[in-house]
């Protein structure tokens, strides 16, 4: 028997031993089967996934609907609906094309209706329009980041903020910050799957910020008037930089057909971070090599072995790293304060929205009753989220008066102008990726490495307000998506409302 859009009928399948129910896979022999009464036969529960799978009958065929049906409950469940109907989107390139074969598993345990193999916009548009009235919808992501970033793009243009589906997700990809922090695991694990899909009735809703990021072209006289004024302010290259010319190289190969090519924002806003600078030229390269030879690509432990080789390209930039920072190159404001000089000995610069990072990092550390203050944004040392490890000496020297810092780089009459690196002297609130403030973090080339191994960058600041303005080409990317921005841009980041995810509480 097969079962259609307004038949609760189970679906049954012959095999070599009997008859295997096609929504509960229970077997029976066919001498077995034969005893059970009419009636019986009628009833499905539809196993372990009852809570989570799109029940047929739940199903009109709708003229209207692009998918040539839409959901609509019988009247005895309009009032009491005790269920959690998932929707599931699979991306079949993640997990080193591992995606198709997860979709065609599902296809056999759950509703084929509600399994969406992920090809574009449209995709996504059908399905929701078609489950939009079907209450305690859930959705589940088997993805990356940036495939969950997409997912949630879409929501959060299709629903309020805050009243969308909540999102789940499967990890799929090869850093899979998002899915680390919200409990999902930090790789796909086949034994777990259908372990996974029936916790999600079970997660918490939690709220998720999201961040729009708007480009500013600066007219070039401003820039190079701002980039003078900056270097008089005692932000000089040093007398090694300019003899030796050790520019980093996504700043000297300025012509390179990889950035090019990407010259525009791969999404109007991010959900897990935004960096600039190193890390983004590697990742640029990395993204770049997977393009031409995808077969290289095969499994997320590859995939990190080939960021690796990415990596040693630029054992250069690494090598000079105290020949060159970012604070040459761009001006930091953040909430309207000039916070350039913090970025002074960074090579990577990383607007944190969730604490993740770089396949599991956290650039900002845990918090502390004794938490670092923005008083500490020019101290170059590394610290551990409990012991401080102090690698550099500090490139300037700060002192509070009247709950200010004041960086003693500048004449009097500069410190007075708001253009200058003063900040108010609060403690930073705990890190959370639904109180509308981002952190900025500064990252050096030790920094890069050493966080892997639990340790965390400059903290700069919390805000809700960012600006960089970029006086040179500088690399950058969003949730892993690789760009390059030209000279004399700015970067606009502000809030851009909230959306629900699932929080898994019960690994």
């Amino acid at each position: 028997m097969s079962c259609i859009p307004g038949n609760s009928n189970p679906r049954m399948s012959e095999s070599s031993n009997g008859l295997v129910c096609l929504w509960c896979s229970r077997n029976y022999h066919r001498s077995c089967w034969e005893l059970i009464a009419q009636d019986d036969k009628m009833q499905c529960d539809y196993g372990i996934f009852r809570k989570i799978i799109v029940r047929p009958q739940w199903l009109r065929r709708s003229s209207e609907s692009p998918t040539g049906f839409r959901a609509q409950l019988p009247p005895y469940l309009i009032n009491a609906f005790p269920y959690t109907p998932v929707l599931l989107f699979i991306n079949k390139r993640s997990g080193g094309q591992i995606g198709e074969k997860i979709y065609r598993e599902l296809l056999r345990k759950l509703n084929p209706r509600q399994v969406f193999l992920l090809e574009n916009n449209t995709t996504i548009t059908h399905a929701l329009d078609t489950y939009y009235s079907l209450p305690n919808t859930r959705i589940c992501v088997f993805g990356g980041d940036g495939t969950v970033g997409w997912i949630l793009g879409r929501l959060a243009e299709t629903y309020p903020s805050r009243n969308n589906p909540p999102v789940g997700i499967c990890p799929l990809g090869t850093g899979n910050d998002l899915s680390r922090v919200l409990a999902w695991g930090e790789q796909y694990d086949p034994k777990r799957l259908f372990q996974m899909l029936v916790q999600i009735p079970e997660a918490r809703v939690v709220t998720l910020d999201r961040w729009k990021v708007q480009l500013e072209q600066l007219e070039v006289t401003t820039s190079t008037s701002s980039a003078q004024e900056h270097r008089k302010c005692g932000f000089h290259i040093s007398r090694a930089f300019h003899l030796l010319g050790s520019h980093p190289k996504f700043v000297r190969e300025t012509n390179r057909a990889s950035y090019q090519d990407r010259h525009e924002l791969p999404n109007a806003c991010f959900i897990n971070y935004m960096s600039f600078g190193l890390d983004a030229a590697i990742a640029l390269d990395f993204h770049e090599e997977r393009t031409r030879n995808p077969s290289k690509f095969s499994s997320p432990w590859k995939n990190k072995l080939m960021y690796l080789n990415e990596s040693s390209k630029y054992l250069n930039d690494f090598a000079t790293a105290n020949m060159w920072d970012l604070s040459s190159y761009i001006r930091l404001t953040c909430d309207g304060y000039n916070l350039t000089d913090a970025t002074r000995g960074c090579h990577t610069l990383v607007i944190l929205n969730i604490p993740g990072y770089a396949s599991g990092t956290n650039p900002w550390g845990k918090f502390s009753s004794t938490s670092s203050t923005t008083g500490n944004v020019s101290q170059s040392s590394i610290q551990k989220d409990d012991n401080s490890v102090a690698l550099f000496d500090s490139p300037v020297d700060i002192h509070e008066t009247d709950g200010w810092i004041i960086v003693d780089n500048c004449d009097t009459n500069q410190i007075a102008s708001r253009s200058v690196a003063t900040v108010p002297n609060d403690h930073f609130d705990r890190q959370d990726f639904g109180d509308q403030k981002i952190e900025v973090v500064g990252l050096n080339a030790a920094h890069m490495a050493a966080i892997h191994i639990g340790f965390h960058g400059k903290r700069i600041a919390q805000c809700s307000q960012l600006r960089i303005e970029l006086w040179s080409p500088m690399t950058a990317q969003m949730d892993g998506e690789p760009f390059y921005l030209p000279a004399s841009v700015a970067v606009n980041i502000g809030h851009a409302g909230q959306v629900l995810v699932l929080k898994n509480e019960n690994k």
